[in-house]
């Protein structure tokens, strides 16, 4: 399926101490102790934070209904003292959501949109459906509420308040799968839901891009499955860098580990882009917060990934 971008990206305002921040449940249900505890990390690092009125709502695996879920992430778009918004957590439900909502309305009103996991497809639509910079980074309860994130989180304010110094970034456990230097513009995200996305208006394009992988609680043989998913469907193909998150619990011991390498490697063994894993992406207990659509300069062997910008004005 051909996917076509948006010609004319916006960059949402950038958020400052004080600031109201919307808190929105656009997936699964939240605990409600690991959401007071996110809110109250938040609220440490300077910004007011509004729930919405459906984030506490349960409807079986949903943080409520689809409708509901909508509403409040439209309204947070609306609201004209929200400066940003944050995901609460993943889990599932976001496939759901889109067909709901309204991307002239959210082009009217950029915004900054913080989210991971199953919020992968909600910064796809931003990105690719409203042309709007959309940013993979920690969220409420699901990230703030389990981590201190303590070596990362200056990284996700700064970047939020627009600090050039949160563009340049570092890993010292990454690990080297494939050598080189290359520029894009950063997309992707979580394995499964790239893989979801196929086929499906919202469907992923990597072309020209630095793309990033991460996932969680997946077996070897599922990762490689996706992986290959990927490459069969063409998603590979005119990538200039792929950088791989910890793969958190995707496979325990050396052996697994080891194997996790090697499907990297050998799905990649065809292409002439470097490769860097092992990043904080995702799932862990640390997170870089990266926007999606910003040019990335990957250096593989550096171990390094500079952002041309923050993504915000």
């Amino acid at each position: 399926m051909s996917v076509k971008k948006a010609k004319a990206l916006k960059r949402p305002p950038r958020i400052l101490p004080g600031d109201r921040v919307g808190v929105v449940a656009p997936a699964g249900p939240v605990e409600p102790a690991l959401l007071e505890k996110g809110l109250s990390a938040i609220s440490r690092m300077g910004w007011t934070p509004v729930v919405g009125r459906h984030v506490n709502a349960r409807d079986r695996f949903l943080a409520g209904s689809d409708e509901a879920r909508a509403a409040d992430l439209m309204c947070m778009f609306e609201n004209t003292e929200i400066r940003a918004i944050f995901c609460a957590r993943g889990g599932y439900g976001v496939n759901r959501l889109l067909p709901l909502l309204d991307a002239a309305v959210i082009r009217r009103h950029p915004k900054i949109v913080v989210g991971a996991s199953d919020v992968t497809l909600l910064l796809l639509y931003l990105y690719q459906r409203c042309s709007l910079i959309a940013f993979h980074g920690p969220m409420v309860a699901g990230t703030f509420g389990r981590h201190s994130l303590r070596k990362t989180r200056g990284q996700f304010s700064g970047l939020l308040a627009g600090q050039p110094a949160a563009t340049a970034l570092e890993w010292s456990g990454a690990r080297v799968l494939r050598a080189g230097k290359a520029s894009g513009p950063l997309t992707g995200g979580c394995l499964t839901l790239l893989c979801r996305s196929l086929g499906t208006p919202y469907e992923v394009d990597t072309r020209g891009c630095i793309l990033i992988i991460e996932d969680v609680n997946e077996p070897p043989y599922k990762v490689d499955g996706m992986l290959w998913q990927l490459k069969a469907a063409g998603k590979f193909k005119g990538v200039k860098g792929v950088i791989v998150g910890e793969m958190v619990d995707c496979g325990k011991g050396r052996a697994l580990r080891r194997w996790l390498d090697e499907s990297f490697c050998e799905v990649f063994a065809d292409g002439n882009f470097p490769v860097l894993a092992r990043l904080p992406l995702g799932h862990g207990k640390e997170m870089w917060t990266l926007p999606l659509g910003v040019k990335a300069t990957l250096d593989a062997e550096a171990g390094t990934l500079s952002l041309a910008g923050c993504g915000v004005t």
